[in-house]
């Protein structure tokens, strides 16, 4: 990943900010994009525009009416699927932000800048197209750009093909899956100040934004008493009283045919572990995409990946998962399970020792 430091001291266009310190990153195609550090996040100014994954094999995107000249300012359209690809669609060491959580990389910038209802204004480019400065459709409700996003109004690609909403809305995948078929993203209005998310087809074409940075933090939160858990991330020392400081010390079980009193957690083990009163501890490491899981015939205790993901990708080629017993733990006991969180244990009943694999695709 190439990275330059360079000072705006002019006006580019009418949608950049003055005098105001950026650095570029350059993706595998040597796109070059503006960046802006909001808070303590350092995002992508433009929507992204690349063509290859991170080992070159080609991305399945698409440009607004299929016009190339829109790509240069709106950037292109990708499907989740494509931005969830473990290729990587980010330039290195940069990746497509979380959303859902109190603590994902949207809702921080959210957060940062005000709240829902007036971040969307300061996310978003000034100007409008009907005053000839801008490229928003005309009221470009609250927009001042006074956190440099510059949130441009690329519209849409739907299911069949059809491109809607240019001038009218910025739509932005997050990396957050909600179950099989639709994942989560983030939207600003010609209209509205505010900043809205919710799940949607993941056949859509929506812009994405990349956010620097290759570590995560995950805010695991826990009841009263025992609970399920899991190691969500890779990290450089994994003993349960420094993943989880308010736990009770030797309290942390796996389970392999019968309990084991255990001291640290190991990626893809679920674990019993209790405490005196609910809360949560935030975990901070390496993200995790896939995790083989080896299960013995019987029960076991499995826990999952970085990001949530849904029953369906489980790839179970073997056919070893037994339907209807992947059990989570709440304070009103077990339930089957269909989402997995991270940081969370769940029980898996297989009708043969073998392997699975956990991903999220």
């Amino acid at each position: 990943m190439k990275k330059t430091i360079v000072t705006i001291v002019v006006i580019f266009s009418s949608y950049f900010i003055i005098a105001q310190e950026y650095r570029t990153v350059t993706d595998i195609d040597g796109n070059v994009y503006q960046t802006v550090q909001i808070g303590d996040q350092l995002w992508m100014a433009e929507n992204l525009k690349v063509t290859h994954y991170q080992n070159g094999d080609e991305i399945p995107c698409n440009v607004y009416n299929d016009d190339p000249s829109n790509s240069a300012i709106y950037g292109r359209l990708y499907t989740w699927y494509a931005v969830d690809d473990e290729r990587g669609i980010c330039p290195e060491d940069w990746h497509v932000p979380s959303e859902n959580e109190a603590d994902s990389e949207w809702q921080i910038l959210v957060d940062y800048l005000g709240g829902g209802s007036v971040a969307g204004g300061k996310m978003k480019a000034t100007g409008t197209i009907e005053a000839g400065d801008g490229l928003w459709k005309t009221p470009n409700e609250g927009a001042t750009n006074e956190s440099g996003f510059t949130g441009l109004p690329g519209g849409f690609r739907d299911d069949s093909g059809v491109y809607e909403e240019l001038s009218i809305t910025g739509y932005f995948w997050t990396s957050t899956e909600e179950h099989s078929s639709a994942s989560y993203q983030r939207s600003l209005y010609y209209d509205w100040s505010g900043v809205s998310g919710f799940a949607i087809s993941k056949s859509r074409g929506f812009s994405v934004r990349c956010v620097a940075g290759s570590t995560s933090g995950i805010t695991v939160d826990y009841q009263s008493d025992w609970n399920l858990v899991g190691l969500p991330l890779e990290v450089e020392d994994a003993s349960y009283n420094l993943i989880f400081p308010e736990s009770i010390e030797g309290t942390l079980y796996s389970f392999d045919d019968g309990y084991s009193l255990e001291t640290s957690l190991t990626q893809g083990e679920g674990y019993w572990l209790r405490f005196e009163s609910a809360g949560s501890t935030t975990i901070t490491g390496t993200p995790v995409t896939e995790l083989t899981i080896s299960l013995n015939e019987g029960w076991n205790l499995f826990s999952g990946i970085t990001n949530s993901f849904h029953s369906s990708h489980i790839h179970d080629p073997d056919g070893l998962v037994i339907p209807g017993t992947i059990y989570g733990f709440t304070p009103n006991g077990y339930s089957e399970a269909e989402i997995f969180y991270p940081g969370k244990g769940y029980w898996i009943r297989a009708n043969n020792s073998g392997n699975i694999i956990l991903a999220s695709d």
